[in-house]
């Protein structure tokens, strides 16, 4: 136990003299002479049996870099310098709590921020990651009933929203195209975007209407970045700009707060997680109502070449609860939105190319009796700069 001491210090291994005399030969000598002075090693705690805290020396030593005892790294990835640390506290507790702290607060010394695709593979939960990207997404959406619920999706039917038919009160079902173009810009843990959609809608009782939907622009603001945990506030606000009577557009603008999450389960797993309140500002007294749009997804890399060309596959569940606002259903007219919940599941797959090209295609599958468009698929390309 000693020599372990006697390395731990960094002291020079002892070389115990060798007996002298004629029975040396004779008979193997394994113990040091009675003559011989022994140097007795240090060992780092006070005496044998106490829990072994090490020294900022000893640390440097041994080069805990990878564990994050060290307050800072080199380019090499070896430790510059340590710091004390807690992590042999003597009681299990002790050692748990130590261990979260480090990877939910003080984090890894060595960790370097920056944008890794299992971060952001989902297609319904937005990434915590502030990144400078351009992207195109389409969204196809088969089988929508009851649109103008809340008016998140179009504005009142037969106000600002499409007129049925005559003979119609409302639109029993429709299927839509939207086209959408993304440009973010960061600037270390804040950035802005801009979202801008085309949208073809073919309805049952109104018809066909096509146009630029509703601008949306928004900010990220990372609140709390390590190798573990991200966490990030993200505002987005809408603006009329489409046309609400062909469909395209509310008819008001709305706000949007969301706190966003990234959590590493493995290095090849990791969980986003969303909560958004969308809140109508304007609109129809009656039918505009403000919603928690919330969501979970679990990321996992499952095809990896090297860092710049991988593939990863998500499991989304996300769901639209609405808290307020009215909608108008074919039959029995206007009802109220309050306590109804959408409720989606669906998988997808992303394939990221020499680091800067990124391709997916995902979809969504109603699980409520209510819901937007029954089945939605999604497919998006990003480059990244």
């Amino acid at each position: 136990m000693w020599l372990l001491g006697i390395a731990a210090v960094g002291q020079e291994p002892l070389i115990l003299p060798q007996p002298s005399g004629p029975s040396a030969a004779e008979t193997p000598q394994l113990l040091p002479s009675p003559s011989a002075t022994l140097q007795q090693p240090e060992y780092p705690a006070g005496t044998v049996g106490e829990p072994i805290v090490l020294s900022d020396q000893s640390l440097t030593d041994i080069g805990y870099c990878d564990s994050g005892y060290c307050g800072s790294c080199s380019d090499d990835g070896s430790c510059v310098s340590c710091g004390t640390t807690n992590a042999h506290n003597d009681t299990f507790s002790g050692r748990l709590y130590s261990a979260f702290s480090a990877a939910l607060c003080d984090g890894d010394p060595c960790y370097i921020p920056e944008w890794h695709l299992l971060e952001s593979a989902s297609f319904w939960v937005d990434s915590a990651r502030t990144q400078n990207r351009t992207r195109v997404r389409w969204d196809y959406g088969i089988g929508m009933i009851l649109p103008d619920r809340s008016e998140y999706f179009m504005a009142k039917i037969g106000g600002k929203g499409p007129s049925p038919q005559p003979g119609s009160a409302s639109i029993n079902r429709l299927d839509y195209h939207e086209m959408s173009f993304y440009t973010e810009t960061a600037r270390g843990k804040f950035s802005m975007f801009t979202v801008t959609p085309y949208r073809s809608l073919y309805m049952e009782q109104a018809g066909h209407g096509a146009g630029f939907g509703d601008i949306q622009i928004g900010t990220k603001s990372m609140l709390h970045d390590t190798r573990m945990l991200q966490v990030t506030l993200q505002t987005t606000t809408s603006i009329p700009t489409g046309r609400a009577k062909h469909g395209v557009g509310t008819g008001h603008v709305s706000l949007e707060p969301a706190l966003l999450m990234g959590l590493a389960l493995t290095d090849r797993d990791f969980l986003q997680a969303q909560a958004a309140e969308w809140i109508p500002l304007g609109g129809d007294s009656q039918y505009a109502g403000a919603l928690l749009r919330w969501g979970v997804a679990w990321n996992r890399i499952v095809w990896q070449r090297d860092a710049k060309n991988l593939m990863t596959v998500n499991l989304d569940f996300v769901g639209w609860s609405f808290q307020d606002g009215a909608y108008t259903d074919p039959v029995l007219g206007t009802q109220s939105s309050s306590n109804g919940t959408y409720v989606y599941v669906g998988p997808g797959t992303r394939f990221l190319f020499c680091g800067k090209f990124e391709f997916g295609i995902g979809g969504l599958y109603a699980l409520s009796e209510q819901h937007f468009a029954e089945h939605l698929m999604r497919t998006e390309l990003t480059m990244r700069y």
